[in-house]
This record gives C-alpha cells, sequence and structure tokens, in this order.
C-alpha cells in the first residue's frame, strides 16, 4: 500500500519498529481475531505497566482503584473501549473492548497470596464466562514489596496447589515476570486463561538524595 502525498503502510510498519506508540495505533487497525486482540492490549498493558513503575516514588498512597484508573484511562488512549467497575456478574475492576471481543481485568494491591487468590476467585468464579469472545482474563498485581520475582513465583506455587481442573502456567513471552494460568472454569467447562501481571511500585533507595526524595 502506498500513497502518492503521504506515508505508505511499509513506512509506517518501519517507522513503528522505533515507536511502540505507533506500533500500537498499528496493532489496534490490525485486530482480526481474539488472539490479535489480546496481542495488541497485552502490548498497551504492558507499556500502561512501565509507565506507572517510573514514577513509582510517587505512587507509594495511591489506591488500588486509583492505578487502576490510570490503567483504564491509558487503554481509553490508545483506542480500546475501556471501563473501571463495570457491572458484570458483579463489579468489574477492568473491562476492555474492541470489536466484540471481551477481556476482563481483577486488579489487587499484593497483601499475600491469600487476597491475589480472592481476586483471582472473583474473576474466574464471579466474572468470566469463558465463552468464545471472552476466553482470557488478567490479574493485576500491585507489589509494594522487593523481589517481585520471588513474590510471583510462591503465586504461582499457590496456584498449582490449589488442584485446579485442568490447572497449567507457562511463562508469559512478551514479560518475563507474568505468567499465564490456564484452567477449566466450573461454569462453561472450557479452558480459560489468566495473565498474571506485577505492577513493580516499591520504592526504597539507598543514596542521600533518594532518601530525601521518599521522604
Amino acid at each position: 500500500m502506498s500513497s502518492q502525498n503521504g506515508v505508505s503502510w511499509v513506512q509506517l510498519e518501519a517507522i513503528a519498529t522505533d515507536n511502540p506508540y505507533i506500533d500500537g495505533v498499528l496493532k489496534g487497525l490490525l485486530v482480526h481475531d481474539y488472539d490479535s486482540f489480546l496481542d495488541h492490549l497485552y502490548t498497551e498493558l504492558d507499556l500502561a505497566i512501565t509507565r506507572l513503575e517510573e514514577n513509582r516514588e510517587l505512587r507509594k498512597n495511591d489506591s488500588e482503584d486509583r492505578l487502576t484508573l490510570d490503567i483504564v484511562d491509558w487503554l481509553k488512549a490508545r483506542g480500546f473501549y475501556a471501563e473501571h467497575d463495570s457491572q458484570i456478574g458483579g463489579h468489574v475492576d477492568i473491562v476492555v473492548r474492541k470489536n466484540n471481543y471481551l477481556w476482563l481485568g481483577e486488579a489487587k494491591i499484593r497483601r499475600g497470596n491469600s487476597n491475589l487468590w480472592d481476586g483471582f476467585l472473583q474473576l474466574c468464579t464471579r466474572y468470566a464466562t469463558g465463552d468464545t469472545n471472552q476466553k482470557e482474563g488478567g490479574l493485576l498485581i500491585y507489589a509494594r514489596e522487593p523481589n517481585t520475582s520471588h513474590q510471583m513465583n510462591t503465586w504461582e506455587e499457590h496456584l498449582k496447589s490449589k488442584a485446579l481442573p485442568e490447572y497449567s502456567s507457562a511463562p508469559c513471552p512478551k514479560r518475563s515476570l507474568s505468567f499465564f494460568s490456564v484452567h477449566n472454569l466450573e461454569m462453561s467447562g472450557q479452558e480459560f486463561r489468566v495473565r498474571h501481571m506485577p505492577v513493580m511500585l516499591y520504592f526504597e533507595p539507598k543514596d542521600k538524595s533518594g532518601r530525601n526524595r521518599k521522604g
């Protein structure tokens, strides 16, 4: 595709290689099935998470809702129909729609594995149906303690101990700290995949100027 007076599609793709924002716009235009919808969504979610982590010193007192609203606003600005606290089997933290596709997300400030498990149950037993147009969901984990890698490993082990039907897990190819879990939903009896995504908000600088900034 080319244009005498404008930028060709090939040129846009070349620009997008070095520009995640243009890349996101192009992926949004090319959404044609549920998998391409998810690929686009997870790219944008990771960008939103990165933004939060870059300013974590300003986020230490933010509530779950404030953090989640900022992620929802990012997704809206990137062309998704996104909502916070919508009614779908209950008050869902994040609802994302594009075309006929639906993705639901639950968000929790991590206070141990028990409250994450509660959020996981909310998502998988109250909100999600696992129908054809909503085969995946997500759990956003706001981590304010050190060693996020260890926290995610213990959370993954906690999930495995619950003996969910047909359970399995796998690393996320887009982001090393995230992982996917898969199990059969009780309601549909069909496979449902959850992306578990940490947001690193721990901030304890050791240098003098950093300690002053923290204070």
